[in-house]
């Protein structure tokens, strides 16, 4: 009896520790996240079939009770995502019982598993604020723990009985409940690790911009997207930044492009598509904008760049200018060309005094090269 009842708290451990792995395979892979109705659907698919496995590795009591930790996965769902996952979880969790078989014990269960599916996320959100997890998935368990002894009482009408069969489930619970948790945070930790390695893969370090890399996986999803119908590249680098280093020290030019990249967020017309592509250089991805809409967005980021106060590492405040290469497609999407035609742009601007913008298009270079 004891191997046995040994074999059962085993599998059923492994079977928790599995649907748990899984669970935290379906949440999105984002630090905030929402479960949208499919998520939430393979959520109680998979809570209901790991109920299922684990009635099969239950204790078997007289009056056709059976003992088993399916509802340590409703306490897990009701901390992790809540009444709309876990209610309807606890439905069918219910809706299984019966199908074991329908009599006294069967049925007192049932009514039980739609009771805590009521109650639990009440109480879970009332004490999660003044309580740690593990305290709140404990105290769950609980509630759990009671509501079979209640059960068990009714049916067997033995206090000894229940209470030492109830003490012996809340101990094992318990435990598999820290180890469960524990299980799942590491997993979610490991991920959150994993969700930073890859941010700062592709973040400047400097300016927290996105950096090249970034911008060249970012550029070649654009001729495959119908949605973006123009596009174009604002190549753009701070004039005479290498006096400002020599003059005023690297740690203030780090100062000053940091600041710029402030304004850069703030002017573009995506924040999203800003990068930081060099040392001073920056490029800014344009997407379904006018040919005038885009020459009017490169004079507003230049102008606003010329008339800003950019303060120093001492306070002491000075000024500097941006030259902007503009290169545009209203047509054929050449993304390389672009990128090339964006940065002969910026050449031209420098070579022309600087604190400028210079802008083409890849159409009216297209149709300059043929009629030459």
């Amino acid at each position: 009896m004891l191997s046995s009842v040994f074999l059962s708290v085993i599998a059923n451990i492994s079977i928790l520790c599995t649907a748990s792995y899984i669970f935290v395979k379906l949440i999105p892979k984002k630090k905030i996240y929402t479960l949208d109705l499919k998520q939430k659907l393979w959520m109680i698919a998979l809570a209901c079939l790991a109920s299922f496995l684990l009635m099969l590795f239950s204790v078997d009591l007289p009056e056709k009770v059976i003992l088993d930790f399916r509802y340590v996965i409703l306490i897990l769902l009701v901390y992790y995502f809540g009444y709309p996952v876990a209610a309807p979880t606890a439905f069918l969790m219910a809706a299984l019982r019966l199908l074991w078989g329908i009599n006294p014990a069967s049925t007192r269960t049932a009514l039980m598993y739609l009771l805590l599916g009521l109650v639990l996320p009440y109480v879970s959100k009332k004490i999660a604020k003044q309580f740690n997890k593990y305290a709140v998935l404990l105290m769950l368990n609980a509630i759990c723990v009671s509501a079979i002894m209640i059960n068990l009482f009714f049916l067997y009408n033995d206090v000894l009985f229940s209470a030492t069969v109830c003490f012996i489930l809340l101990i094992l619970s318990s435990s598999i409940v820290i180890v469960v948790t524990a299980f799942i945070e590491d997993l979610i930790k490991n991920r959150n690790l994993y969700l930073d390695e890859q941010k700062r893969a592709k973040i400047d370090y400097l300016t927290g911009l996105y950096n090249m890399r970034a911008f060249n996986k970012k550029w070649q999803t654009i001729p495959a997207n119908d949605s973006i119908q123009t596009t174009a590249f604002m190549m753009l680098d701070i004039d005479h930044f290498k006096w400002i280093n020599d003059t005023y020290g690297h740690a203030n030019g780090n100062f000053i492009l940091r600041q710029l990249a402030t304004i850069l967020t703030v002017g573009a017309p995506d924040s999203e598509l800003v990068y930081r592509v060099g040392g001073e250089e920056f490029c800014l991805i344009v997407n379904n904008m006018s040919y005038v809409e885009q020459k009017k967005a490169a004079e507003k980021i230049r102008s606003s760049v010329a008339n800003k106060e950019f303060l120093l590492e001492n306070g002491e405040v000075i000024y500097i200018t941006i030259s902007i290469g503009l290169g545009a497609s209203t047509q054929k999407k050449d993304m390389k060309n672009l990128f090339r035609l964006a940065d002969h742009c910026l050449y031209i601007a420098k070579d022309q005094g600087r604190n400028r913008v210079v802008a083409a298009t890849m159409d009216n270079l297209a149709e300059k090269n043929k009629t030459e």
